[in-house]
């Protein structure tokens, strides 16, 4: 037993270090240690696993885009007469020849084109931190977003307050940050998609959402704008002195090369099923976490008892 001692203060209380060695606890027994060590290492093992699997996914999503319409990759291989890789039915939507443009040697028959004839753009919500709450509409604001692309799950925010449809993000919908301190353009300029997982929420002033017009779609938009150069040229739009802030001019003006449509359709097809992949391990381990959190403290306690036989716990 032990007890709380008053600070020097009103502001706090704490345990004094004699109190604290005075404390008397209970351990279970040296095998149901380790079994509890065992079980809560299982999930931790799972939960690092799924982070590792969602990078890798992450990272070929990229480099598919990379190969497709940055390397063009299918194009050189079929001018050298080698094999694509890719089933014949996608490897044929590819031309055998790259020609010179002003954007450099680019596939044949592809066009040159502007951001803004291919995707709108549109602000998000200014709003009060007093209409900030814990039980609002969750709202998708700048750290929703990674540094260098991708969505952020533990960014949301949540507000009670005056909005309009305009205001209103759906699954599938791209949103791009627009707003960073400093000047490294390590997020400003770059793009995530807002996961199905939010089937109603709102974005902030410093994200604009993005929905594609053909040819391109969600997944084709958000890892173009993740590519180096279109970043490079997107964020070179922003200014400011301590803040940088990216004006609507940087998702219009641009030039992009517009691939041969039927391409780019693949490739939301294959990306889209990536994210999905993506976003399920990712509610994996966010159960895997609240069950350890729920199993901790009944472990510890001895409320919740391991037999010193406990089989092994294995987390496909």
């Amino acid at each position: 037993q032990y007890k709380v001692v008053a600070g020097q203060t009103d502001m706090a209380e704490y345990v004094s270090l004699r109190d604290q060695r005075d404390m008397r606890v209970t351990l279970p027994p040296i095998s149901e240690q380790r079994a509890i060590a065992h079980v809560l290492g299982a999930l931790d093992d799972k939960i690092e696993l799924n982070r590792r699997m969602n990078e890798t996914l992450e990272a070929m999503a990229r480099a598919l885009f990379q190969s497709w319409f940055v390397d063009f990759d299918p194009v050189r291989a079929r001018m050298d007469g080698r094999d694509t890789g890719l089933p014949k039915e996608i490897a044929d939507l590819f031309p055998d020849r790259l020609v010179d443009s002003r954007l450099g040697r680019t596939p044949e028959g592809w066009t040159i084109s502007t951001l803004g004839d291919h995707l709108d753009a549109a602000r998000g919500l200014s709003y009060k931190g007093s209409a900030l709450s814990e039980n609002g509409i969750v709202m998708h604001n700048l750290n929703s977003i990674h540094e260098g692309g991708g969505y952020k799950y533990g960014g949301l925010k949540y507000y009670d307050g005056p909005c309009k449809e305009r205001h209103t993000a759906r699954p599938g919908d791209v949103i791009v940050a627009n707003t960073e301190q400093g000047h490294d353009r390590r997020l400003v300029g770059h793009a995530a998609i807002v996961p199905r997982r939010h089937r109603n929420g709102l974005f902030s002033h410093h994200l604009y959402r993005v929905r594609a017009r053909k040819p391109f779609n969600s997944e084709y938009v958000c890892h173009l704008l993740n590519t180096a150069a279109v970043h490079d040229a997107v964020s070179g739009y922003a200014t400011g002195t301590t803040v940088n802030m990216l004006p609507s001019d940087a998702l219009r003006i641009p030039e992009i090369l517009v691939p041969e449509p039927r391409i780019a359709a693949a490739f939301g097809t294959v990306a889209a099923t990536v994210s999905d992949r993506m976003e399920t391990i990712h509610d994996e381990s966010e159960n895997l976490a609240r069950l350890r959190g729920a199993l901790l403290p009944e472990l510890v306690s001895g409320a919740l008892r391991i037999g010193r036989t406990a089989l092994p716990v294995r987390c496909a």
